[in-house]
């Protein structure tokens, strides 16, 4: 496909000085929901039917995405649901729109955003002091950076554009494992992580702070295997090598779900200075991951359970598996009780949507290697 268009970000900025005042919001539930169908997905939307609320002022936001891995679709999603709300939306991409990462989703779905009213555009961290130079934000996302290198010049354009409001998506990784699942927000962390670091110095910045913490996510424009890892191995007839007895405990959400949690902080006082796990309400185990999706996909898995602590040489569980090998769950306790947020999607009916989209792209007739399983299935022997 050709790479998105590009806008000027200079033009941005002085757009932006003239935005029109609207507040509109969306219904919680409302969402838009595309499904696979052929080789080329079609796309299936839901109206969204808009209210007028007082609750929340019309907001402008920037939200800074990152170009790779399965956060993208975070900042996908936020941007669509902002603007769904009424709320004037940039979001700024890491890198340039000719990057070959630009072929992929959710930016090979940015027609949505822009049909949406969303403004694309393109600009490293570093670069946003001077092609965003004049433009005025009221709320800045950093949905990029995992360290104070990354996010320093984010925060300090956040202070140069008058923004009041910073919101910055962490990791649920950093929390230490724990015997007593699930992690809450106030539960210890490694020190030592760069997103902990973060977020300890954007609370001492002059304007409100949250952070998210999301864990794995899946849903309409997810580029990074999480469900497919599955789905490779069943539709071939394979056994699913999962690590430990299968009965550990993970957290798998919908990035559209992280993105409405997200957005019910912007503007929203009772957010200010609280840390969000990022996750849906309701644990998966990782054998029963393997079970959902073998329901998706209409056949009978056949899970091999093995000990992480006894592999072959040259073979790591982190490369032979897509989750933790470890109970890695975490709770949304301060989204339910501070920012009136419910999940809506439910984890059985999306990956019987991502199969559908697994189909559509082909990957389920391509040849693939197994080295991995074969090692660790030969030392079972």
């Amino acid at each position: 496909r050709d790479a998105p268009p590009s806008i000027n970000l200079e033009m941005v900025a002085s757009a932006l000085a003239a935005a029109p005042s609207v507040c509109i919001r969306t219904p919680s539930g409302a969402r838009q929901i595309r499904r696979a169908s052929g080789r080329n997905a079609r796309v299936a939307r839901r109206a969204i039917p808009a209210v007028i609320s007082a609750a929340v002022a019309p907001q402008k936001v920037l939200i800074v995405n990152t170009n790779g891995g399965g956060h993208a679709n975070i900042g996908f999603w936020l941007a669509k649901t902002l603007a769904a709300q009424g709320h004037s939306v940039t979001l700024n991409t890491i890198g340039s729109n000719d990057d070959k990462k630009m072929q992929k989703p959710p930016f090979t779905y940015f027609n949505e955003l822009t049909s949406a009213g969303v403004q694309t555009v393109w600009a490293d961290p570093g670069e946003l002091a001077t092609k965003a130079a004049g433009a005025q934000f009221d709320v800045v996302v950093d949905n990029n950076g995992k360290d104070l290198d990354s996010v320093g010049p984010v925060a300090a354009f956040a202070k140069q554009c008058g923004a009041k409001q910073f919101l910055f998506v962490s990791s649920a990784g950093m929390y230490k494992p724990t015997p007593t699942p699930p992690h809450l927000e106030g539960d210890a962390v490694k020190e030592s992580a760069g997103h902990a670091q973060v977020e300890a110095k954007l609370a001492t910045m002059p304007f409100s702070f949250a952070s998210f913490r999301p864990q794995y996510f899946t849903g309409y424009g997810n580029n990074k295997d999480c469900e497919e890892y599955f789905f490779d191995r069943l539709v071939r007839g394979r056994p699913v090598l999962v690590p430990g007895s299968g009965d550990q405990l993970s957290v798998v959400a919908h990035a559209e779900d992280v993105a409405t949690m997200m957005a019910a902080a912007v503007g929203n006082p009772a957010a200010n200075g609280v840390i969000f796990n990022a996750v849906t309400n309701k644990a998966v185990t990782l054998n029963g991951m393997v079970q959902l999706c073998a329901a998706a996909a209409g056949v009978e898995p056949k899970i091999v359970n093995y000990d992480p602590k006894k592999l072959p040489e040259g073979v790591e569980v982190k490369k032979a598996f897509p989750f933790r090998p470890i109970h890695f769950y975490s709770s949304p306790a301060n989204a339910l009780k501070l920012l009136d947020w419910q999940p809506k999607h439910d984890l059985a009916a999306d990956l019987k949507e991502r199969f559908e989209f697994y189909k559509a792209s082909g990957r389920a007739n391509k040849d693939m290697s197994f080295e991995l399983d074969d090692k660790i299935l030969a030392s079972l022997r």
